[in-house]
C-alpha cells in the first residue's frame, strides 16, 4: 500500500508539472500580445525596455520558464497586467468564493443523492424509481447555464424571490473575512447558483447508489438478514445501503473535483465572483499571469482529488489487490 501511494503521488506531481509547463507555453503562443496591457506601443523605446525588464519579459523564453517554475513553488505569481494587484491575493479571495458555492452544492448532492438512490432501489420499478431516473437524466443532460437561466427567469425575474446576480446586494454593508459568508444577504445570493450546480451533479451519486444497491440486494447476506426476520428498513439501511455506499464514496472525490473545475458557466450566468469568472475575464483581457495561475489552481484541485479517490478506494474496499 505504501509503495502504491508513493508511486501515485509521484505520478500526480509529474502531472502537475506537465500542466504547469503546458500553461506556460500556451499563454505565450496564443494570438494577441499580452504585454500590450502594461507596455503601450506609444511609449518610447527606453520606457518599453525598462517595463520588460521589470516583468522579466526581456529574458529568453527558457530563462522565463525557469523563473516561472521557481515562482510557482514560492507562491510568487507576479502581478495582474490589468489591475497591478498581486495574483496570489486575487486568487485567495476568488478561491473561497468558489469553494463556498461548490461546497454548499456538493454537500446537498452527496447527502440527498445517495438517499434518493437508496429509496429508488428499494422501490425498484415503481413510480418513484422511474420518475427519479428520468428527472436525474434530464438535469444531468441539460447544460448548467440553461438550468441557471431558467431558474433566473422564473424565480428572479418573474417571481422576484431571489437576486439576479452577484454575491451581495450593491450598497449593502459587507462583513469582513468569513463573516461575509455567513450573512443572510450572502446566503440569499448563494441559493440559486448552488441549486443550479446541485441539479446538474445530483444524478451521478443518485444513480450510482441505486445501481450499487440493486447489486448488493441480490447478495446472500441480504437474504440471510431477511431470513432472520429483520425489519425491512433495518435491512435497507444497516446492511444494503452501508455496503452500497462504498461506490458513492469512491466517486465523490472525482465528482467534487469535476464540480470545482467546471463551474465556469454557472459563475458567469450568476455573475458570481469566483475562480471560473476570473478565468474568463483574465483570458479575454490577455492577463496571462492571472489566467495561468487560475487554470493551474483548478487543475491542481482536480488532480489531487483524483489522487485521493484512488487512495481511498483501496482503503475502503479491502478486496482490492494492488498490483506491482
Amino acid at each position: 500500500m505504501q509503495e502504491y501511494i508513493i508511486r501515485r503521488t509521484l505520478y500526480t506531481l509529474l502531472t502537475i508539472f506537465g500542466v504547469a509547463t503546458i500553461l506556460f507555453f500556451i499563454f505565450r503562443i496564443m494570438p494577441g500580445d499580452p504585454t500590450a496591457q502594461v507596455i503601450s506601443p506609444a511609449l518610447d523605446e527606453a520606457a518599453q525596455i525598462r517595463l520588460k525588464q521589470a516583468y522579466g519579459l526581456d529574458k529568453p523564453l527558457y530563462i522565463q520558464y525557469v523563473y516561472y517554475l521557481k515562482n510557482l513553488v514560492t507562491l510568487d505569481w507576479g502581478r495582474s497586467f490589468t489591475t497591478a494587484e498581486n495574483v496570489f491575493d486575487i486568487l485567495a479571495y476568488r478561491f473561497w468564493n468558489t469553494i463556498f458555492l461548490m461546497g454548499s452544492a456538493m454537500c446537498f448532492v452527496l447527502i440527498v443523492g445517495p438517499g434518493l438512490g437508496m429509496l429508488m432501489a428499494w422501490k425498484r420499478g415503481s413510480l418513484t424509481d422511474n420518475t427519479g431516473t428520468v428527472l436525474g437524466l434530464i438535469f444531468q443532460s441539460a447544460p448548467p447555464f440553461v438550468t441557471g437561466l431558467l431558474l433566473l427567469m422564473i424565480l428572479s425575474y418573474r417571481m422576484d424571490l431571489f437576486p439576479t446576480a452577484g454575491m451581495h446586494t450593491p450598497g449593502s454593508a459587507m462583513g469582513k473575512g468569513f463573516t461575509l459568508f455567513f450573512s443572510w444577504d450572502f446566503i440569499h445570493h448563494l441559493i440559486l447558483p448552488a441549486i443550479t450546480v446541485a441539479l446538474y451533479f445530483l444524478a451521478m451519486p443518485m444513480l450510482v447508489m441505486r445501481d450499487s444497491m440493486l447489486e448488493v440486494m441480490g447478495s446472500d447476506f441480504i437474504e440471510l438478514a431477511r431470513a432472520k426476520g429483520l425489519a425491512p428498513h433495518v435491512v435497507m439501511i444497516k446492511h444494503a445501503a452501508r455496503n452500497a455506499l462504498m461506490a458513492v464514496v469512491t466517486v465523490s472525490s472525482v465528482l467534487v473535483g469535476t464540480a470545482i473545475g467546471g463551474q465556469v458557466l454557472v459563475e458567469n450566468v450568476f455573475s458570481w465572483p469566483g475562480m471560473g469568472k476570473l478565468m474568463v475575464e483574465a483570458a479575454s483581457s490577455h492577463d496571462y499571469p492571472v489566467a495561468q495561475a487560475t487554470f493551474l489552481v483548478l487543475a491542481v484541485i482536480v488532480i489531487v482529488l483524483n489522487l485521493l479517490a484512488d487512495i481511498s478506494y483501496c482503503y475502503l474496499d479491502p478486496r482490492i489487490k494492488i498490483g506491482k
